[in-house]
Formats: C-alpha cells, structure tokens, sequence
C-alpha cells in the first residue's frame, strides 16, 4: 500500500485559522509561512481525531494530485479509500512561500502506522506538501507526495524550522519565458547527464529526495547522492502551476532514468523559484520509481 509516509505535529502557532480563512487581503510572506504551518497543524489534528481519509478530503483541492506511485486525482482517491486504523504522522521542517502568498510547500519527516496502537512505525519517509491558495482565499493542498527512507530522522538533522520566503525582486513580465528556457536547459543537458544538469540548475540550498535514502540538502551533497545514479534522463512533463507573482513554479510528469544496470521509470516533482536576480533555480527535485515487475521464473 502507497501512502503519505508521515508525520509529528509542529506545536500550535497561536491564532487558529479555519479552512476558509482570508489572508488574501495583505500579502506578506512570513505571515503567510506561519499560517500554512497552522493549517499543517490542523491537517494532522483532524487526522488524529477523526481519520486520515477525513482529513485529506478536508484538505485536498479537487484536482489535487497524489503519487500512488502515478500521479492521480487526490481527492478521488481518498472518497474511494475505506477507512482504517492507519496512523499518519508528520513533522514540517521546511515552508517555502512565493512572493505573491498564492503558492506554497513544506516537507519534512513522516512516519505511518498500521494502527494508532502500535508502539513502532512501520514505515518513514519524507512528504513533500502544495498548498495552493483557492479564489475564495481558502487554502488546500494541490500536489501531496512522499517517499520511504532508511528510518526516523537523523540526529545531523537540523531541529529547527526553515523558512524560504524567496527574494524581492521587480515584476519581471519575461518571467515565464525564463523558466521555460530553464527547463529547457535542464531537459538538454539531463539527456546525456542527469546529474550535471541537477546540479548546474539547482539552488545552493536545493533538496533533492530520492526513494530508500534521507534527502541531499545542498549542491555538493546532492552531486554526492546522484553520483550513483549519473546517466542520461528524459521526461515528460503532465501538470503544474506557477505563482501569480511569476516567482514560483512546480511541474510533475514521467521519467525514464538509464543507467548502466538499466532503465529506472518513475515520477517526478520539480519545484523552482526565481532569485532576486531573476534567475529561475531548482530548489527541490522529487523522483518516485515505479515498482520493479517480478521477473518471470526460469
């Protein structure tokens, strides 16, 4: 069974904000951290209090996507998942928001249970959140996603919070057509080495999640961890959004990664955002394979 891998609570922000709460009327960037960071609070509340299928309908967009492990509709998903015990546990570590407050993810350790009993996980991982915000000024999830890793956090692992709020920068109407051009370069250079395009396209801080390993958080870590996996990477790109602002942008798709032991297909999660220069960069690249089919017995 694929599931969100998750997660432990943040502790309480102070004001409680309802699912339709209005932030649209000022935009400010840290203010609109804290209060996706509350929402993550009540998300995970609900989800203790009633059940994780009453919690992600609350919360998801109704075009909302899920990795199951192919992109699929969340929402339709979870109407057609029968309860469960499952125990879904979740810690964000990390909330990036665009200059325009409209757009916004966090990511972070999870942990899930078969049952809110059981005194050990079953499994860990770390989730990467959305949140998008509606036309009614409510919030919800647009992309929710996640992937196993070898255990619960580690103790290198910085305890605080990050918040990325991304740097001011004059209204640049050529911006979309930056990004494609950064896209594109990626794309050309990832078809012979996937590892060098990361890197040469990625912020200094980048996050970089691959399946059954703790994230890369940085450019050296990152050449470090995909230095296994260095060969010539396609994809195809089927969603994504960008900020109102033109300074923030995720795009998902299908991937064919070939290595010397052979072809690795999965998916894939990109976000960018654009630097006070207006340079688009990678801040964190996702990729979920798909399972290996059983090989036929001789």
């Amino acid at each position: 069974m694929t599931e969100r891998f998750l997660w432990l609570l943040l502790p309480a922000l102070g004001v409680r904000l309802a699912l339709g709460s209005a932030l649209a009327q000022e935009c400010n960037p840290q203010e609109t951290a804290k209060a996706i960071l509350e929402l993550e609070g009540q998300f995970y509340q609900m989800g203790q209090n009633q059940s994780a299928r009453a919690a992600f309908l609350a919360y998801l967009a109704d075009d909302a996507v899920a990795f199951e492990p192919e992109p699929v509709n969340a929402k339709k998903l979870w109407e057609a998942r029968a309860e469960s015990g499952v125990s879904l546990k979740w810690e964000p570590n990390f909330v990036g928001v665009a200059q325009s407050c409209d757009l916004a993810y966090t990511t972070g350790p999870s942990e899930w249970r078969r049952s809110k009993g059981d005194e050990k996980p079953a499994a860990y991982g770390r989730y990467v959140t959305i949140w998008r915000k509606q036309k009614d000024g409510a919030w919800k999830v647009a992309v929710d996603l996640g992937g196993e890793v070898p255990g619960p956090r580690k103790s290198e692992d910085p305890p605080e919070l990050v918040i990325d709020v991304g740097e001011p920068h004059p209204a640049d109407p050529g911006a979309a057509k930056k990004l494609r051009q950064a896209e594109k370069w990626f794309i050309d250079a990832a078809a012979t080495d996937s590892t060098t395009a990361l890197v040469g396209s990625s912020s200094a801080d980048v996050r970089v999640h691959r399946g059954g390993v703790f994230p890369a958080i940085g450019r050296e870590p990152a050449a470090l961890m995909l230095s296994v996996r260095r060969g010539g990477f396609k994809m195809e790109r089927l969603g994504g959004g960008i900020s109102s602002g033109l300074d923030f942008a995720y795009s998902y798709g299908k991937y064919t990664l070939s290595l010397p032991h052979g072809a690795e297909r999965g998916h894939y999660l990109q976000i960018w955002r654009a630097d006070a220069k207006g340079a688009w960069k990678l801040v964190l690249d996702h990729q979920t394979p798909l399972p290996e089919k059983p090989r036929p017995h001789p």
